[in-house]
């Protein structure tokens, strides 16, 4: 009975390695076969990707551009002020300082304006009191009396 149960195990062995024989060489038969296949990587599949990629990036990029040049541009043009209110300023300004030029060249000659405007009242009141005296004799008199008198008396203070 052992002898049957082992002759029984060895044929189930015999037939196990039997296979595994095969099998072996069916893939000893698939190696040689694989050896002698090339293979030839293509990429042109992947550089047309990528090619198109690459353009259609470009083309993005270029509408960013765009996009970022023309923001530019009108931050650029934008003011706080507008135009016509700095022109005003502006304006404003050179008016004001043109008056007080204006005025300060009139303030420093107006000692020269005192100066003349006393000659001639001088002038006027000695033609005028000229023209009384020669009416009236009698008060040239009088007026030299009282100057001669002043400058008799010494002054008082």
């Amino acid at each position: 009975m052992g002898y049957k149960k082992l002759d029984e195990v060895m044929e189930l062995l015999t037939d196990e390695l039997d296979g595994f024989n095969k099998s072996i060489v069916r893939l000893e038969r698939l190696t040689q076969n694989m050896d002698n296949i090339k293979v030839i990587p293509d990429t042109t599949e992947i550089e047309s990707l990528l090619r198109e990629h690459l353009n259609s990036e470009k083309a993005n990029n270029s509408k960013l551009q765009e996009s970022v040049q023309g923001i530019r541009h009108q931050i650029l043009k934008a003011r706080l002020v507008p135009k016509i209110q700095l022109w005003i300023h502006y304006s404003i300004w050179f008016i004001s300082l043109v008056i007080i030029g204006y005025l300060t060249f009139k303030v420093s000659g107006i000692s020269a304006v005192q100066e003349k405007a006393f000659a001639k009242g001088e002038q006027e009141v000695i033609s005028h009191l000229k023209g009384y005296f020669d009416q009236y004799p009698q008060h040239y008199e009088s007026y030299r009396k009282w100057i001669k008198k002043k400058d008799s008396v010494p002054n008082q203070k």
